[in-house]
């Protein structure tokens, strides 16, 4: 009462008000108060109220949630954003790593090309639409969409059509461009994934509630129900039925509507026509008891269809960004020395060409560059595979995004920024993912043609049974796209994918792409990288000779030294009591060759035959030789100039190597290696694991790796079968985005896990026997799911245009589809586990 008084009371105060009528700022509905001192129209205390207490809980979000765009108030034409709203895209200096380059095409005619973010993306039909949209606009000759990526790539005109004009046109179409920028997409994703997931509870609640109305409504028909009833009901579900289609299944008719403007059959066609239909014709029969409404049926087609849509988006969110994960590698910070020898921390975009930088024992090196000062070791396995850290001294060169492992280093700056190696790596990545446009699956290809052919039939059912009731002939025609609404054809790929990724995961195998399931064609050939995913990736004891009571002490010592070798020594050994006296005060470390100690008055030397090898080395020489045959490496250990012990170190392979290629030779696959580390080492592992030494490549540097793995897919597997790599460095990032289907090994770099398409999350190298034996049973089950879902629209098509099923029957045929394709989905057997 106190509210209504108050409403009454500003209404009489505004008399002098114009006539004019202005919007609540909160609830949206229009009134003719005046503004407020802040400028704000509310339409009541209660609003003013509601609104005042969202902004002081910090809620302001709600606003956006609810219009789905950062205005206050609901979106009204004059809100549609013109070209002129993206006038910022068409100034370079704004748009950072997007800026347009100039390029020529092949008619002479120069013209720009940009990368960009992209959001609405949902389906590879949104692909099929957007790299369609440019036939339709002049100046706009080229698009090329990047699904995994979530970016597209835009060839334009400028003085035809500028970039402003060319994302108000995708805005249109409900798709939004932006600046590559790592925040702003985390953002757009995180906004994207929430107003789906509110869209799917709404209609999730009308759906539920939808089905109990028409429970009530179907057992009313058995046992009685008034009219009044009957009609009360009638009208809620047919109010729900509309609010889950105007709410959450306003995309299905945006997308229709996009799809109508370019001329390109869209899944989500049909299913808009099949929506309006079922509401238009629950709406006119509302409140006649002898027709029927199909409310609760279409509220859980979109409940479901939404659902299928945001497993879609789940997996094109964990797909990540590869290019910003390869950046990520390089440090953020930089130590950089002036010329008075003082030491400043400086992000690292602000490093120039000629700065001279510091990097300490254990940190990674930021840029490339020259070494001017200090010695030591560079672990260069994330670039090139070796498994061991090499030596650098004054003069040598170093890359951005691999690491000093021990002494100090100052270096001056030769390449930062996108101009040093590692960036040349993730432009090849991403080069490798862009030119790889997604599959279309088989059931938006079909798609397509079903869109047409039903609109097709429910004409000609139309026509055909006019002649005898035009009553008659709009229930067929109603019935026929009812059932035919292609629910279960839009779950059956995207279904048996989901059920057969989560169950991978289960075994310690994350898909981050579903379409990399369809690519196990048939037998082809699998690349391995060596060191990590053949061998352990670290260093490891393996052999021990002579006065192995020194080893205590001997790991006592390498505990103060940071090098691989030194760390595989301490693991190794058990350190006793007995060592815990010595500090390390007199140990002195050599780069290259070794380390020296005095303990007890006893002078120690451990390392390489040229630091450590003293006397009494007749037994020994001949040790170093099994050793090295073995393809390890050996440490001399030495005391007072007497040689007294020796240890054997290498990167040992992998306990389950030997058995899991023998399993992908039984399957029919040829089995390689390609790594960066010598050749010598690779042809020793290639003769263990009895691989053909042909196809053992050592040396190979991350081009080369990229080279090979494109050779054999366009070359003799590109028509006998799928080419794999698996591998778990950077260097093999480039040649894991170009196989058919890249499969990392947990334990490398993140940046080539980003550009892999399947990870194995455990480590464990049977599991691509697993994936491999899996991805057939997985494509088994899609086709399964294809067929039954063909089958059942073909059969219900037909009975509906001979007059057999009616718009009740259809609306209970049609989530019936949708429900076998679940029930054979989860019957699968999908996952074969490894032996």
């Amino acid at each position: 009462m106190t509210i209504m008084t108050g409403v009454t009371d500003d209404r009489t105060s505004s008399s002098a008000w114009s006539s004019a009528t202005s919007i609540c700022v909160h609830c949206g509905l229009k009134t003719k108060l005046p503004p407020d001192s802040d400028g704000r129209v509310f339409c009541c205390h209660g609003c003013r109220g509601a609104y005042q207490l969202i902004h002081d809980w910090g809620l302001e979000a709600f606003y956006d949630l609810r219009d789905g765009t950062p205005a206050s108030r609901p979106v009204g034409d004059d809100d549609i954003p013109s070209a002129d709203h993206f006038t910022d895209l068409d100034d370079p200096k704004l748009l950072g790593r997007s800026a347009p380059r100039m390029i020529r095409r092949d008619d002479a005619a120069m013209q720009l090309n940009c990368r960009l973010s992209i959001t609405g993306l949902h389906c590879a039909a949104c692909v099929w639409l957007l790299e369609q949209t440019p036939r339709r606009v002049a100046g706009w000759s080229h698009s090329q969409i990047d699904y995994r990526g979530r970016t597209i790539d835009i060839t334009f005109d400028p003085q035809v059509i500028p970039l402003s004009k060319i994302a108000w046109r995708l805005d249109r179409l409900g798709y939004q461009i932006r600046p590559l920028d790592e925040t702003t997409q985390q953002t757009a994703d995180d906004v994207a994934n929430r107003s789906l997931l509110i869209d799917v509870a709404v209609a999730g609640f009308c759906a539920a509630n939808a089905m109990w109305v028409a429970i009530a409504l179907y057992a009313g028909q058995f046992t009685g129900i008034a009219s009044s009833h009957a009609i009360a009901l009638r009208v809620a579900g047919v109010v729900l039925g509309l609010i889950a289609v105007l709410v959450p299944g306003r995309v299905f008719f945006r997308t229709a509507l996009a799809s109508i403007w370019t001329r390109t059959p869209h899944m989500d066609l049909p299913v808009a026509v099949g929506l309006s239909a079922g509401a238009l014709m629950s709406l006119v029969s509302v409140l006649d008891l002898s027709r029927e409404i199909y409310f609760d049926s279409i509220a859980t087609l979109v409940f479901f269809l939404l659902v299928g849509r945001w497993i879609q988006m789940r997996q094109q969110r964990r797909a990540g960004d590869e290019v910003a994960e390869l950046i990520r590698l390089a440090p953020r910070i930089a130590n950089v020395v002036d010329d008075e020898g003082a030491v400043h921390r400086v992000p690292v975009d602000e490093l120039q060409i000629d700065d001279v930088v510091r990097v300490s024992g254990g940190e990674s090196i930021p840029i490339d560059g020259v070494v001017i000062s200090g010695n030591s070791f560079v672990d260069r396995s994330l670039l090139t595979g070796e498994s061991q850290p090499i030596r650098v001294t004054i003069g040598d060169m170093v890359e951005a995004g691999t690491d000093n492992t021990q002494s100090e280093l100052h270096i001056r700056a030769s390449a930062v920024g996108d101009q040093t190696r590692l960036a040349g790596l993730t432009d090849a990545v991403g080069a490798a993912v862009a030119a790889r446009t997604p599959t279309v699956q088989l059931a938006n290809l079909i798609g397509g043609w079903f869109v047409v052919v039903v609109l097709v039939l429910a004409l000609m059912t139309l026509a055909i049974w006019w002649q005898n009731d035009p009553s008659v002939a709009v229930e067929h025609a109603v019935a026929l796209l009812i059932v035919a609404c292609p629910c279960a054809l839009a779950l059956a790929t995207p279904l048996a994918i989901a059920v057969g990724i989560g169950r991978l995961a289960s075994q310690g195998v994350l898909v981050r792409s579903g379409e990399a399931l369809e690519r196990f064609t048939q037998p082809g050939i699998v690349f391995f990288d060596k060191t990590g995913t053949l061998t352990r990736g670290r260093m490891g004891l393996t052999h021990r000779f002579g006065d192995l009571s020194c080893l205590p002490t001997v790991a006592w010592l390498e505990k103060h030294v940071q090098h691989p070798i030194a760390t595989a020594i301490v693991d190794a050994i058990d350190i006793n009591s007995e060592t815990n006296t010595y500090t390390g005060d007199d140990l002195r470390q050599e780069p290259g060759f070794g380390i020296e100690a005095i303990v007890k008055g006893d002078n120690w030397r451990i390392g390489n035959a040229a630091w450590a090898r003293a006397g009494n080395t007749q037994s020994f020489d001949s040790h170093a030789a099994t050793i090295i045959s073995d393809g390890s490496s050996p440490i001399w250990i030495a005391i007072n100039s007497q040689t007294i012990a020796m240890l054997g170190v290498s990167d040992p392979i992998r306990e389950d190597a030997s058995s899991v290629i023998s399993s992908l030779r039984r399957l029919g696959w040829r089995v390689g290696i390609l790594s960066g580390d010598h050749p010598q080492t690779v042809n020793r592992v290639a003769e263990q694991l009895s691989i053909d030494p042909t196809d053992a490549r050592g040396g190979c540097r991350p081009e080369d790796k990229l080279t090979t793995v494109k050779a054999a897919a366009e070359g003799e597997y590109s028509r006998r079968g799928a080419v794999l790599m698996v591998g778990d460095g950077l260097n093999d990032a480039s040649a894991l985005a170009a196989a058919d289907v890249g499969i990392a090994i947990r334990g490398g770099a993140a940046t080539s896990l980003a550009a892999a398409p399947i990870l194995i999350a455990n480590n464990d190298l049977g599991n691509v026997v697993t994936l491999i034996r899996s991805a057939g049973r997985i494509r088994a089950a899609m086709r399964r799911n294809f067929a039954a879902s063909i089958t059942y629209n073909a059969l219900a098509v037909g009975l509906s245009m001979l007059g057999w099923i009616s718009p009740l029957i259809a609306a209970a045929l049609m989530p019936i589809s949708s429900i076998t394709v679940i029930a054979m989905t989860l019957g699968s057997r999908m996952i074969s586990n490894h032996d």
